[in-house]
Order: structure tokens, then C-alpha cells, then sequence
């Protein structure tokens, strides 16, 4: 089988207004959804699914007898996620707890695995696209998205170098390293080749967003 693929010490409370404003704030400004690519799916999957907003949207875009299982290694998060979804198609989203790299699905389980912004913190980046491509149904499509390097993303930028003229001797680099450490189109290809994936199909996504206004 050959598969499609496209890319465009804390405390609870602390963690939940964490998700409220990742939720809020963060998901409007800066996340685009892959819910076009996904229209016509009848069985999707979703792995990292997050707090949920890629999921309720594809939840409201897809076929009426489509169901969609959303998946995240972190439970909170799903629970989050489940609790901030009282639309009325909620009972065709199923969401489980897994581990994106050794998913609990049998072969050949989906139209379409979808992740959005997640492939970058797999420890493992091809036994991620292998798992996504063993549940892929013949012909089937998985679709993510990564961030461009750090330099072309003003909001991560902007943030990173004032924590560098706060924290001189020791600046943090997280943003850089993790979210927008995993942009290189030779790099990619190379994962999903040695994952089983044949077809690769790359498309630079250049957008700028815009906050509502300028505080909450």
C-alpha cells in the first residue's frame, strides 16, 4: 500500500487555563485548519488532536454518516476538548487516548489521518508516519502541517528574542528548536521514504494573521 501525503513543576489548574487560553487566544490567530483537504473523508482520524478545534471543525464540515476518532497522548487534553464540543454532531467524534507512534487501530482503519501542527514533537518521526500509514485504507491521505522556520513566523520570533534580552546567558530556545525545528522539505521527504510513503506532495502555505484586537 502506498499512501498520499500533504503538508501544508505545573499544577492541574494551571494546565487547564493553559488549554482555556491556547484555546482562545492562540487557535484564532495562528492555527489554519485542514478541513478542505479532508472534505469528502468518510472515516478520518486524527492524531494530536489538542483542544479539539480541528476536530469540531471537521465534525461540522465532513459527510453526515462520517465519524471521526481524535486521538492525543495527553488525557486532560481530551477532556478538555470533549467538554468544549456540545455541537450537535459530537456523537460521531470519538476521542481516544494514544500515542501517536503506536496507534491502538488496525490496519487499514481510515480515509484520512489528519494532524495539525503535532508531527514536530514525535521523539520519533517515522515510526509516526509508519503508524500513520499502517491505519491508511488503500489510497488513503495523510495530511499535516508544520511550521516554516522560526525566522519567517513574526509571532514566535518577536516572542523568542525578548525572552533572549531577558535571559541573555541562557535564552530559551524552545520555539525555535521544537515547533519550528522541523522545516526542512529535503528532511521531511526523506521521514516519509522511510516510513512507506511514495507520494509526497509539499505546499508552502504563506498567510498572515491578525489578532482581533490589540488585549484581551
Amino acid at each position: 500500500m502506498t499512501g498520499a501525503v500533504s503538508w501544508m513543576p505545573v499544577t492541574s489548574s494551571s494546565r487547564d487555563r493553559s488549554r482555556e487560553i491556547d484555546d482562545r487566544y492562540l487557535i484564532p490567530l495562528i492555527f489554519r485548519t485542514l478541513c478542505g483537504e479532508c472534505r469528502s473523508a468518510r472515516e478520518p482520524g486524527r492524531t494530536a488532536a489538542g483542544t479539539g478545534v480541528l476536530t469540531r471543525a471537521m465534525a461540522a464540515r465532513l459527510p453526515a454518516g462520517a465519524r471521526i476518532v481524535a486521538t492525543d497522548l495527553n488525557q486532560p487534553m481530551l477532556d478538555y476538548a470533549k467538554a468544549g464540543h456540545s455541537g450537535a454532531d459530537r456523537d460521531r467524534i470519538e476521542w481516544k487516548q494514544a500515542d501517536a507512534q503506536a496507534l491502538p487501530f488496525r490496519n487499514q482503519s481510515f480515509d484520512v489521518v489528519a494532524c495539525q501542527f503535532g508531527v514536530m514533537f514525535f521523539p520519533d518521526k517515522v515510526q509516526g508516519y509508519k503508524e500513520a500509514r499502517r491505519v491508511l485504507k488503500p489510497g488513503g491521505h495523510f495530511i499535516f502541517t508544520v511550521w516554516d522556520k522560526i525566522s519567517e513566523n513574526d509571532f514566535a520570533d518577536t516572542v523568542t528574542q525578548a525572552l533572549a534580552s531577558i535571559f541573555p546567558d541562557d535564552p530559551p530556545r524552545f520555539l525555535a528548536r521544537t515547533p519550528h525545528g522541523y522545516h526542512d522539505e529535503n528532511q521531511i521527504r526523506s521521514d516519509l521514504r522511510a516510513a512507506g510513503f511514495a507520494n509526497a506532495i509539499v505546499d508552502v502555505v504563506p498567510a498572515t494573521s491578525k489578532a482581533l484586537r490589540a488585549a484581551p
